[in-house]
């Protein structure tokens, strides 16, 4: 699954302005505001989702450039998660379990969770809640 968010679904996080920050995280910034995006595997393994935020630039700590942790840690306000509908479990991730050694697959995967991108812009930049923001 690596190897396809690497090939496919990180280029368009960067086109969306997206920089690295850590091996899974990512910062988008203005004047105004910063967004913050991560991809999150689930702990048993074979699904992940991509947990995403918006704070104020006053917000962010000026020498570390980091949001206070309750932004991730202790407040579902202020993120969202992009989601799996049609998973029904409790992650609800988009699950790569059981892809094996079909890269073909994992590849479908991560385009599918590309064309869904344009709802996490509509929530960062409106607040617009589409169907697999949770």
């Amino acid at each position: 699954m690596a190897a396809s968010i690497k090939k496919i679904l990180l280029p368009e996080i960067r086109r969306l302005g997206f920089g690295v920050s850590g091996v899974a995280n990512f910062v988008r910034t203005s004047e105004a505001h910063r967004d913050f995006l991560s991809i999150q595997y689930w702990t048993y393994g074979g699904s992940f989702i991509l947990e995403f935020s918006r704070v104020p630039a006053t917000w962010v700590d000026p020498d570390s450039g980091e949001a206070p942790k309750r932004v991730f840690e202790t407040d579902p306000l202020l993120r969202k998660r992009l989601i799996d509908t049609e998973q029904h479990k409790d992650f609800r991730g988009f699950s790569f379990k059981g892809f094996g050694s079909e890269q073909n697959q994992y590849d479908q995967l991560a385009a599918s969770v590309v064309a869904l991108l344009p709802q996490v812009e509509a929530w960062l930049e409106s607040g617009i809640e589409g169907p697999n923001i949770h």
